[in-house]
């Protein structure tokens, strides 16, 4: 697809696809796809995080819904996982979140719900872009269209609060009393919510990274910048930190001696409490190809198995319903626990952690272990074309050699960014020395083919 990738529409304010005559004319498509689709419930949502062009690339999306003849509802700054919880609570056809998720503010972008609060499938994509071309011209959409200030950010929707009833509801009262927890809301679209929250339960709450003006997502804060969240813990004397991304779908987590867990940490540790309670559906849990094998080989020795999707928790969403898995998630720290949500919640899954250490009594830090992680290399180049892999003069035979070499013990895996002009290499294996001499090879073959 020309405009959507790995998880809808990203890009920097003010290229092509993001800009106001674009989110304009996207709104026009996606208005004739609810009218022809819904024709007795044409209603969409549409939220978004605290970047600076969310609300002119909201207003335009919305004018552009609207003049087609469906409805919209802005239903204001709130998290990803809130606005799809926003979409079932109000019977919405259509859910739309304007962000660019763990990006600086000069990007933004958009992802799409279904009425299921499910992640657009690539058809529904695909038919979305069909439509676009009736509506866009691209001659409107030239560089650079509103320049912007530091503002104050205005949170506490209507939206926004009932997802904070909901997300406060779902474990005892006061079951963190006495807990320490520190928390990076990332100037983004969980500040003050996951905090408050978190209090409800009864937890001592270390706020942190929580005055969105428009300008500071993600700067210097938040699940990209985890030395943040680690400094902050030492110096509060956290029992656990959490540190979000800019709307909130995902979460980096501290234990209590200021490490910061891998991403199958934390799937590990659920799944295996899942297991004990016997709660964990399908026997199994899913996450991407992007996860260490260390994951899969620890859970096998405790009967789970480990499904593998593509990347990205649209997809993972989808392998767990094929599969009726309720546990999923990626390394990076989208985690998907489906009796809450349906897609990524950073929210949800530190209340996650929260509960297993809270029902046994344990810090984190006590909990960790019983898995070991493969030695791995990642690279992300860039690129000057995106040449299909199995033509490459190169690097699909690379690709081969490196296989062959790491056999059983390890693997490769190659693949084009779905939102930038880059290809990610992933090199794992036992044998770090292995490791180390496939990923000169790929690199070598990159710059020979790609570069």
């Amino acid at each position: 697809m020309k405009y959507f990738g790995t998880d809808g529409i990203r890009g920097t304010y003010g290229d092509v696809e993001i800009c106001e005559p674009f989110f304009y004319a996207l709104g026009r498509a996606a208005a004739e796809y609810l009218n022809g689709a819904f024709p007795g419930n044409n209603y969409a949502v549409v939220g978004g995080d605290t970047r600076a062009s969310t609300d002119t690339l909201k207003k335009a999306f919305v004018r552009g819904v609207t003049d087609g003849g469906a409805r919209c509802e802005d239903v204001g700054v709130l998290p990803t996982p809130a606005l799809a919880y926003c979409v079932t609570a109000k019977g919405a056809a259509m859910g739309a979140m304007i962000t660019a998720s763990h990006n600086p503010y000069t990007d933004n972008g958009i992802k799409f719900f279904d009425s299921n609060a499910l992640k657009i499938s690539d058809e529904v994509q695909l038919l979305l872009e069909n439509l676009l071309g009736k509506y866009l011209d691209v001659s409107k959409c030239a560089p650079k269209y509103e320049s912007f200030k530091p503002r104050k950010i205005e949170l506490g929707s209507f939206a926004l609060n009932d997802y904070a009833a909901k997300m406060s509801g779902i474990f005892g009262r006061d079951f963190l009393k006495g807990m320490r927890i520190a928390i990076d809301m990332a100037n983004g679209a969980t500040s003050g919510v996951s905090s408050e929250v978190l209090k409800s339960y009864g937890a001592l709450v270390f706020e942190k990274s929580r005055e969105p003006d428009g300008l500071n997502i993600n700067e210097n804060a938040g699940s990209q910048y985890p030395s943040e969240i680690v400094r902050f813990c030492g110096e509060v004397g956290a029992d656990v930190g959490f540190a979000h991304d800019g709307d909130g779908d995902r979460v980096i987590v501290v234990d209590d001696k200021c490490q910061v867990l891998a991403g199958e940490e934390i799937l590990r540790l659920i799944a295996m409490d899942a297991k004990a309670r016997g709660v964990l559906r399908g026997g199994a849990i899913v996450t991407t190809l992007q996860s260490n094998l260390g994951l899969d080989e620890s859970l096998a020795r405790e009967g789970v198995k480990v499904l593998r999707s593509g990347i990205g928790d649209r997809l993972v969403m989808k392998m767990m319903i094929d599969n009726g898995c309720n546990i999923g998630g990626e390394n990076s720290g989208h985690f998907i626990f489906s009796e809450i949500s349906p897609c990524g919640d950073g929210l949800a899954a530190a209340l996650s952690v929260l509960s297993v250490m809270a029902s046994k009594s344990k810090k984190l830090s006590q909990l960790r272990g019983g898995m070991e992680m493969y030695p791995t290399l990642s690279k992300a180049l860039k690129v000057a074309d995106k040449i299909p892999i199995d033509q490459t003069p190169t690097l699909a035979a690379a690709i081969a050699r490196c296989d062959a070499e790491l056999g059983s013990e390890g693997r490769t895996l190659v693949r084009y960014s779905g939102t930038e002009k880059k290809i990610r290499l992933l090199v794992e294996g036992k044998n770090a020395q292995k490791v180390q001499e496939c990923m000169q090879v790929l690199e070598k073959s990159v710059e020979n083919d790609l570069q």
